[in-house]
């Protein structure tokens, strides 16, 4: 792992656990076992680098999530993988779930940020869209849609972290229901 990606991860973890404020660059810089111009060199400020690590997440978050989708599969089919997948990518990265709980509405992430985020999910999108076409998903806003389904997968994921690992799989096959029944025409 290189130095940039050393420094994120440790920062991720930190300020999801501690926040912003209580977050000083030197803790991070300690936790990345580098020094502070190392972190410097890669980001100016702390605002960059809160930046960086939503990039980060967004896409670790869709290369796992386009990972073994099958593109012949029914439009329902696809839906579920994606929306599975991005539930099981929180479940398998707490952290990254804990950073983006709190900041993905942060003002600290910038528009430019977020936009870029989005362009690797391009699929997803292009998937509701077809959806939309094809009469099998409610005409309505895309982006009414996409804020709907990131709050369920948040909210799942919030709750689901505290019950029993046995218990998830059942849970998790009732909320995909639920959305999909939601999103439906």
């Amino acid at each position: 792992m290189d130095k940039r990606t050393q420094i994120i991860i440790a920062a991720m973890k930190l300020l999801a656990e501690k926040g912003v404020q209580a977050t000083p660059m030197s803790a991070i810089a300690k936790a990345a076992g580098t020094g502070m111009g190392t972190i410097y060199n890669y980001f100016a400020t702390k605002e960059e680098l809160i930046n960086a690590i939503y990039l980060y997440i967004k896409h670790s978050e869709i290369e796992l999530v386009n990972k073994s989708l099958d593109h012949t599969a029914s439009l329902k089919s696809r839906f579920f993988h994606y929306y599975t997948a991005f539930i099981n990518f929180y479940l398998k990265y707490p952290e990254s779930f804990a950073f983006m709980d709190q900041f993905q509405s942060s003002p600290v992430i910038t528009a430019c940020t977020k936009d870029a985020g989005k362009q690797g999910f391009v699929s997803v999108i292009a998937l509701i869209q077809q959806g939309q076409e094809e009469g099998i998903i409610k005409q309505m806003e895309l982006e009414a849609l996409l804020i709907f389904l990131g709050g369920t997968v948040t909210t799942y994921v919030r709750w689901v972290i505290g019950i029993d690992v046995h218990k998830r799989e059942p849970q998790q096959e009732q909320q995909m229901r639920l959305v999909w029944d939601a999103i439906k025409a």
